[in-house]
């Protein structure tokens, strides 16, 4: 077994490659530190056969600096050398790095909310900055109470139907909602309805009809934002809206609405077609939305005004 001075450049065996890993490779202070730490398992012929190695290490960053994933200049992205030994060998591995754990963090949090056609301010919101006055408070408050028993896995969750005038902020809530859940790792989907719908119809001309209305139905988490204001026909009624409703309500998931309606008006609103009028299906779908979620009707002034 050859001493660390002998390693370092003092024993007649080495060779003129020993001689260039000291004056290259062994006086980097991180490939120093590992041949002190680990000389009574080194010889000068495993330094010498693996100097690739440590050259492979010299020539990274070693110590996080809190730059981005983007921005790492480590062989391998996102990720930090190590070295050890196995077998009489150098060798290398590569650990995750701060800026590629960090990166996976913010890239599972931007996929915990899954939006369709959404305003900005909605996905921004937080229950915090909900204006907490009247029924809005009262909302509030039982949103954050149904966040808690969600991530708490309670069965048959009941979530809220928000109803009132424009501007009143029910999409507002269920936005904040989405965000509440999104801080406990608990991913949702809230999509604004009458355009979901659109997109839907031109799902039949590439085939993705049937992938897009399953994604939404078996939504872990599921907001309907504007639930009333979309053109009803027998197929919006009786193959979207309806199969969507009755897979959550089997399903005990926790199902979010937004609405302009009240459930009367909801409930004539969805009896009405050009095809005529069919009041048992339309009030087959409300008992569902409320066997799904509690009413809380938002009055007070317009603050898309303020």
């Amino acid at each position: 077994m050859k001493s660390f001075e002998n390693i370092m450049g003092e024993s007649n065996d080495l060779t003129k490659r020993i001689a260039k890993i000291k004056q290259e490779v062994v006086n980097d202070k991180d490939v120093k530190a590992f041949l002190t730490e680990h000389q009574s398992e080194l010889t000068n012929a495993m330094v010498d056969e693996d100097l690739n190695v440590l050259q492979e290490y010299k020539d990274q960053q070693k110590h996080y600096d809190g730059h981005r994933f983007e921005d790492c200049p480590n062989f391998v992205k996102g990720h930090v050398p190590e070295l050890y030994i196995e077998h009489n060998h150098i060798k290398i591995r590569y650990l995750q790095c701060p800026c590629k754990i960090k990166h996976d963090e913010e890239k599972f949090n931007a996929h915990l909310i899954t939006s369709h056609h959404m305003q900005r301010d909605t996905l921004n919101a937080k229950l915090k900055d909900i204006h907490m006055d009247g029924k809005r408070l009262e909302a509030a408050m039982k949103a954050d109470e149904i966040c808690n028993d969600i991530a708490n896995e309670k069965a048959n969750i009941k979530g809220l139907y928000l109803y009132g005038q424009f501007g009143t902020g029910k999409s507002f809530i269920l936005g904040a909602i989405a965000n509440q859940l999104k801080t406990k790792k608990i991913p949702s989907t809230i999509i604004y309805l009458p355009e979901f719908i659109r997109t839907l119809k031109s799902g039949f001309k590439d085939g993705s009809f049937e992938s897009k209305l399953a994604t939404v139905r078996e939504a872990n988490i599921l907001m309907l934002d504007d639930i009333g204001a979309e053109e009803i026909t027998p197929w919006v009624r009786d193959e979207v809206i309806g199969p969507i409703l009755h897979y959550r309500m089997v399903h005990e998931l926790p199902t979010f609405f937004s609405s302009n309606l009240n459930f009367k008006e909801l409930e004539h609103h969805l009896s009405v077609t050009r095809d005529g009028t069919e009041k048992t299906k339309a009030a087959r779908i409300l008992e569902r939305i409320k066997t799904l979620s509690t009413p809380y009707y938002l009055e007070g002034k317009n603050y898309r005004d303020v």
